[in-house]
């Protein structure tokens, strides 16, 4: 019976973002920083991958409560994020634009998901990859690029990458 409602509940969060994100204004300031992330990795070669935040401090009610920062990250083709960790945040991340895949979990044994477009078509569950607090996970592009959109738990002030090997360090530093 937990089980069942724990999954009725992760269904009705993440088809509240995913109708949050399909509103008209959200859907234009997500393309907007995905265009300016894009613009970077062109003016910089050497990277390959660059984010924005879309949304620092969240304030949504019922299901989508839990949300308190929304992101993008994109990738050149081939780019590749760091493997790190955020021990203070749940994050829901699907696909924008492009294809890419992650690797989620205890490095030595972690699994390989693709994240395909988000759809309206059909149960959430299956364009969005929730990734618990304390989570190592390493995103990699296909050939063509990826933008992803990525919700956090805590603002955007508060999260931080907390690499494999180093120290952890906030994502906004403004």
């Amino acid at each position: 019976m937990r089980a069942a409602t724990e999954n009725l509940m992760m269904s009705t969060l993440l088809t509240f973002i995913r109708d949050y994100l399909n509103h008209p204004d959200q859907r234009a300031a997500i393309a907007l920083r995905c265009a300016e992330c894009e613009s970077e990795l062109r003016d910089h070669p050497h990277l390959e991958m660059t984010y924005r935040v879309v949304s620092s401090e969240l304030e949504l009610s019922g299901p989508g409560a839990p949300m308190k920062s929304l992101w993008v990250f994109a990738f050149r083709p081939g780019g590749e994020s760091d493997l790190h960790k955020h021990s203070n945040s749940t994050q829901y991340s699907c696909t924008w634009t492009g294809l890419g895949k992650f690797r989620v979990g205890d490095p030595a044994t972690a699994r390989e998901i693709t994240l395909t477009a988000q759809s309206t078509d059909h149960d959430p569950t299956q364009d969005w990859l929730v990734i618990p607090p304390a989570t190592f996970h390493h995103a990699i592009a296909s050939n063509e690029g990826w933008c992803v959109v990525s919700f956090h738990t805590v603002g955007a002030a508060e999260l931080q990458d907390e690499p494999l090997d180093g120290t952890a360090q906030p994502y906004v530093t403004e």
